[in-house]
């Protein structure tokens, strides 16, 4: 009888312990330093439609003109890759010209 007494609190016990850890979860994101609120729009760039298709039309003008961007922006990407590989060919070469330079004043 005793034990009976004894291993019911202890079940509960237990089941409410553990249902306390599981419900402990991390944030998704921490943003440091930043502002949780996103920035407010410019509502005066918003153009004004007087109907659906015309709505549907300025957000086709719009997609359009992000796609346009977003190859801009990968050109400028190559660009910015091959810039860099010129430059660090350069480095080598004057780098090797400072070793002949410094040969030549060692003699």
């Amino acid at each position: 009888m005793s034990i009976r007494k004894w291993f019911l609190p202890t079940v509960i016990c237990l089941v409410w312990a553990m249902g306390g850890c599981v419900s402990v979860k991390a944030p998704r994101e921490i943003n440091l330093g930043a502002s949780s609120k996103p920035d407010p729009v410019d509502s005066s760039r918003i153009p004004q439609t007087a109907s659906h298709e015309q709505a549907r039309h300025e957000l086709r003008k719009a997609y359009t003109y992000i796609q346009w961007l977003e190859k801009e922006k990968a050109g400028l990407e190559d660009d910015k890759a091959e810039y860099k590989r010129e430059r660090d060919k350069y480095k080598r070469e004057r780098d090797k010209y400072k070793d002949r330079l410094e040969d030549y004043e060692d003699d």
